[in-house]
């Protein structure tokens, strides 16, 4: 089964996918270079990359359509199971809902330890299946216009002790501090090199929500950073619902559409955010319900994922050098 079908994602995606293999294999030595330009990290640092999301972060996906040789552990990459990180294998590691089942994780994992098999990273995955971003929202009932405490949402506040922030946000914290303590438990200091986000079903519901989601991603990039005590990361995300026509409660699917296109760093638009990253996810393959990606699908989300958020890397460490190079004038 060939999973990363070029026929089903857009030309420019599936060129990029070549190019950077070609590019790593003989030069493995370079991908540090590329994706950590700049830096000298400690021998104890640590590369930690946040997954988020609702179901279709959580996935769909079962373990049963993978080839075999998806099925193989992924040594180069660790994953939080709750009390340690473990080495990622389908069909061992519970990373959805249920073990027979997986989302893009599996995906990210991969591609990214083909591009850079020196490196081991560590993924902290949470979702919360059919939930909201917008702090207006508290499950899957409008509550009105303005924030409020004790929704369930991933709102993420004004700030870490902001009474409105959403229930959800504040697990996901709960969740990744856990694993951050745990790694400088064993002596080790994480750092944060990217979010993973694909969100945005219940979002596209209500108009307020849908109009306004570029600025709820730039709001929950910025307060995540901050509470993992990070600088600025890639924040790549994936456009949702492909399907068109969408089914009917998906009342302002363009809209929000729109809003994610919007928000991406490359935009030009003014809601463009640096570090965000848009994922096309136009052709991907979709269970019969035409919302919730199939295996096929979850295995190309999470390769695009990782594409992104190596593509999002290259475009900041490249401002970051043309700033150097070209200060300001006094």
């Amino acid at each position: 089964m060939q999973l990363w079908n070029p026929r089903l994602v857009p030309m420019f995606l599936w060129g990029l996918g070549i190019s950077l293999l070609l590019f790593s294999s003989p030069c493995p030595a370079q991908e540090n270079s590329a994706t950590l330009e700049g830096e000298q990290p400690s021998e104890s640092a640590v590369d930690v990359y946040l997954l988020s999301g609702q179901s279709n972060m959580q996935g769909s996906g079962r373990v049963a359509d993978l080839p075999a040789s998806w099925l193989e552990p992924i040594e180069s990459v660790r994953f939080w199971n709750g009390t340690d990180f473990e080495v990622l294998t389908p069909s061992v590691t519970r990373s959805a809902a249920r073990v027979e089942q997986f989302g893009p994780e599996v995906g990210f994992a991969r591609e990214m330890a083909e591009l850079a098999p020196e490196r081991t990273i560590y993924l902290i995955k949470f979702f919360r299946s059919g939930q909201p971003l917008h702090h207006g929202w508290n499950g899957n009932q409008w509550a009105g216009p303005d924030p409020g405490p004790g929704r369930a949402n991933f709102y993420p506040g004004l700030d870490a002790d902001d009474p409105n922030q959403g229930r959800h946000y504040r697990d996901m914290m709960t969740v990744a501090q856990a694993a951050w303590r745990h790694l400088e438990q064993q002596g080790l200091e994480p750092r944060l090199r990217g979010i993973v986000w694909m969100q945005g079903e219940q979002d596209s519901k209500h108009e307020q929500s849908a109009g306004e989601y570029a600025a709820s991603l730039a709001q929950f990039k910025q307060r995540t950073e901050q509470d993992l005590h990070s600088d600025s990361v890639p924040f790549v995300f994936g456009q949702v619902l492909p399907h068109s026509p969408p089914l009917p409660r998906f009342t302002h699917r363009d809209l929000i559409r729109a809003q994610q296109q919007a928000v991406d760093m490359r935009s030009g638009a003014p809601e463009s955010t640096v570090g965000c990253w848009m994922v096309s996810t136009d052709g991907m393959p979709l269970l019969n319900d035409t919302v919730h990606y199939d295996a096929r699908g979850q295995a190309m989300l999470g390769q695009a994922f990782a594409l992104g958020m190596l593509q999002a890397q290259g475009m900041l460490d490249a401002q970051a050098s043309q700033a150097e190079s070209n200060p300001p004038n006094p």
